[in-house]
């Protein structure tokens, strides 16, 4: 039953990714963006700029993968009447979603190529790995962000005008790639409500970085986004005639 369920989600990863023999340039791009990312932080705070890289470009990188790449997938598969032909086969919605998200991992290789030997020729193992367990949290949040906004809006085109900017500013504007230390004591607390600063506060905390809050809000802030992903994608997600 569960190789049953395995050759289901490969199935829909297959398929979904058949865009890598034609367009192989947006894996370079995403190469060479996180490549652009390390130098500027590593100009900017040497080996603590590239501290604060891998902390920052993972946590980023994880929140993009499903609040963006997946859930406009999924809005392709929607325009394309392709989620109905899914919907109509045996494939349960784990197996689908899983199958997505399977396929869009060839985002995330393109950039540990990049974060791999950074980590190694800085001693930075310790903050890549810190930061993928806890970044798997988040993760869960933007898989079920996504698949709500990609089922939630009406017109399928409109979903990447939606996640773009839900991706981009929650990468780039809260204390993700910076600590939380560097903004005013009340803006610490506030930026703690952002998915993203939250995760990112707990992998610098633990990975001995320094800290900007009890550790326990970024926790519960995390924790409530989770539960809101599933009421989200629970109250959204229609399969089969039901």
């Amino acid at each position: 039953m569960k190789l049953y369920y395995l050759r289901k989600v490969l199935g829909v990863a297959y398929l979904s990714s058949r865009w890598i023999r034609v367009q192989p340039m947006w894996l370079i791009q995403t190469f060479l963006v996180t490549i652009g990312f390390f130098v500027i932080l590593y100009m900017w705070g040497g080996r603590y700029g590239v501290a604060n890289f891998l902390v920052g470009a993972i946590i980023a990188s994880m929140w993009a993968q499903g609040v963006n790449i997946v859930a406009q997938d999924i809005a392709w598969y929607r325009m394309m009447r392709l989620y109905d032909m899914f919907v109509a086969t045996e494939l349960t919605p784990s197996a689908f979603v899983l199958g997505v998200f399977v396929s869009s991992i060839a985002f995330v290789s393109a950039e540990f190529a990049a974060y791999l030997p950074i980590a190694l020729a800085f001693d930075g193992l310790k903050y890549l790995v810190l930061s993928v367990a806890i970044g798997l949290g988040e993760l869960a949040v933007s898989l079920l962000l996504g698949l709500a906004i990609a089922l939630r809006v009406s017109v399928a085109t409109n979903v990447s005008a939606v996640t773009n900017p839900i991706a981009s500013i929650l990468q780039i504007l809260p204390p993700v790639f910076y600590p939380a230390a560097m903004l005013p004591a009340a803006a610490r607390y506030a930026a703690m409500a952002c998915p993203t600063a939250a995760a990112a506060e707990i992998v610098r905390q633990v990975a001995g970085i320094g800290a900007a809050v009890p550790i326990w809000i970024p926790i519960a802030s995390l924790a409530a986004w989770l539960v809101t992903g599933f009421a989200l994608s629970s109250k959204y997600m229609r399969w089969g005639l039901g």
